[in-house]
């Protein structure tokens, strides 16, 4: 079982290590790329707390809170933290199916916070159990298909704010048709608002990649906003915002609503902190050091929970806001500090310029920032590369359209633990020979016939672990290779490939050892890891087998069996 790690301040918090050593020079670019960041994840931000369902303001309460703490705890220098779309849809439908989708937004606001916290604390429990390692379970294809259906759930989510239409809070399908088929009761302005917003959004980084398109948009539409006074026309809009800091508080729910909380934050958790995990590694190789995995799910989780306090939404680490500060050559999580207070700011002054800005540029915001999420040439590389890979990703994609992006994650996680569990039971075997000129190198027997095998001793490496699911087949293998290997006395098993050891796989060698002895046969074991051969030590399968039957290299165990045999050749004399 896994030991709780509680850590010192100083390793729990590497702001203790570096801003005692932090260079004012490095000021000026944290400064600029704070500014960046706080560009593009205001409007963003706006954007995903309409897609969780939640007045935009949760989105925007999120921000300081979770980006101050993130910065205290986090192992990574670039990585900024906030609302996402994937944990954004993920709260929303744990919110929907909470709620029945008939709450008034009081109620809406506290479940969401109240998923935030939930996810947070799953998060900080496992980093402090530094299960990190579980985050690589998910096969690469399965995120793919996953996060494609994500993506695919968001847009057709906005599609109705850019026509102008009645939004349907139904399936994916049904969703999608009642959009299309009210395409001619489509609202013209607000067409037309969207069309040149997503002009913008997506034509300008191909102007200028670095610029603050999406901040761009927004001042667009308060400056519309004044001018064309779409709240008296039949444009939706935001609608009014509140004004200053957040009041930090416990969310209030029922204690009927607890059990589907805290099942939608490990939810969320899980869905929030690959985008995360793979947003800080991958600019940890471009700043050229190095994240520990376990830190960051603590301080994503200690950023959740301050999130959710602060009446803010669920949080994790952004690959597109990530990449924003290491364009703008941020060097350290005085970046995200910087964010924060741009945020706050705008929490105290500039509210009410929000309130008459046009829904729909929101929806080109969001539509914009999902969009290089659809993978579709990853989907056909995996076609190409690998068939099972390809209906993995493709079963997610359509789990998470079908039946919804709960039980699609679910569905993406079974596929990638059976995905696991099939691959490691596919077990092969191989006959080993000594090779030529190598000293105790020795090598598969199959299209090496110059490889040299020892009269009456069969060598067999086992290529995969040994485990539960496989040990059995292995048995089978073994057994069936040496019914056609006449004139075999001794069986030397290569268990290189297997450092665990269970009760299953256990039970299966003390089946071989058995079968092998009842038709006269001797069985060594070479190469097997520490860890599993304590394991054999203590269950008194070691004494079973009897001493000298157990080395570190195959030409030992070679040279014992061939002893064993003459000497029984001896006694037979």
């Amino acid at each position: 079982m896994p030991q709780l790690d509680i850590p010192s301040a100083r390793t729990a918090m590497p702001i203790v290590r570096w801003l005692p050593k932090y260079h004012l020079s490095f000021l000026r670019a944290d400064l600029i790329a704070g500014l960046a960041v706080a560009s593009v994840a205001i409007p963003t931000a706006l954007g995903y707390a309409t897609v969780a369902g939640a007045p935009v303001q949760v989105g925007l309460y999120a921000l300081p809170a979770a980006l101050v703490a993130y910065g205290i705890f986090a192992s990574s220098r670039h990585v900024s933290v906030g609302p996402t779309s994937t944990v954004a849809i993920m709260s929303g439908a744990v919110v929907f199916e909470t709620t029945g989708g008939s709450a008034d937004p009081a109620r809406v606001v506290a479940l969401t916070c109240a998923v935030a916290i939930a996810s947070g604390l799953f998060l900080i429990l496992a980093g402090a159990l530094r299960t990190g390692w579980l985050t690589d379970i998910i096969s690469r294809p399965v995120i793919t298909g996953f996060t494609i259906g994500l993506s695919l759930l968001v847009i057709t989510s906005e599609l109705p704010h850019l026509l102008g239409v009645t939004p349907s809070s139904s399936q994916f399908l049904q969703r999608l048709w009642s959009t299309l088929a009210q395409v001619p009761e489509a609202n013209g302005e607000t067409v037309v608002i969207g069309v040149l917003a997503l002009a913008v959004v997506f034509g300008g980084p191909r102007i200028a990649a670095t610029f603050p398109w999406a901040l761009l948009l927004m001042v667009a539409g308060i400056v519309g906003a004044a001018w064309l006074h779409p709240q008296n026309s039949n444009i939706e809009v935001l609608g009014a915002i509140p004004a200053g800091l957040p009041h930090p508080g416990v969310p209030a729910i029922s204690l009927s609503d607890v059990p589907q909380v805290l099942i939608g934050g490990a939810s969320v958790a899980i869905a929030g902190i690959g985008e995360g995990l793979a947003a800080a590694r991958l600019f940890a190789v471009r700043g050229n050091y190095r994240i520990d995995s376990d830190q960051e799910l603590f301080a994503t989780g200690i950023a959740n929970v301050a999130s959710g306090f602060s009446g803010g939404m669920s949080v994790t680490g952004s690959l597109s806001r990530t990449a924003t500060a290491f364009m703008s050559k941020g060097r350290t999580q005085v970046t995200g500090l910087v964010a924060a207070v741009c945020v706050l700011l705008v929490l105290l002054w500039f509210t009410g310029l929000l309130s008459n800005v046009p829904r729909v540029i929101l929806s080109a915001i969001v539509i914009s920032s999902v969009w290089p999420l659809l993978d579709f040439r990853g989907l056909e590389r995996y076609r190409h590369v690998r068939r099972n890979d390809y209906i993995a990703a493709l079963t997610a994609l359509f789990g998470v359209l079908l039946f919804g992006p709960l039980y699609g994650l679910l569905a993406a996680i079974l596929i990638s633990v059976f995905g696991i569990t099939l691959r490691s039971s596919q077990v092969t075997i191989d006959e080993l020979g000594k090779i030529p000129g190598e000293k105790a190198g020795w090598g598969a027997v199959v299209e090496h016939p110059d490889r040299e095998t020892r009269e009456g001793v069969i060598v067999i490496r086992v290529n995969a672990p040994m485990f539960w699911a496989n040990s059995e087949r292995m048995v089978d293998k073994v057994l069936e290779f040496v019914d056609h290997k006449p004139g075999t006395r001794a069986v030397v098993l290569d268990l290189e490939a297997t450092s665990q050891m269970d009760t299953t796989a256990l039970d299966s060698l003390s089946s071989l050892l058995e079968h092998l002895r009842d038709v006269d046969l001797d069985l060594f074991i070479a190469r097997l890891h520490y860890v599993a051969r304590r394991v054999l030590d203590d269950s008194g399968f070691t004494a079973e087998l009897g001493e000298g039957h157990m080395f570190h290299s195959i030409s030992a165990s070679v040279k014992a069996a061939q002893k064993s045999i003459a000497a029984d050749s001896d006694k037979k004399k």
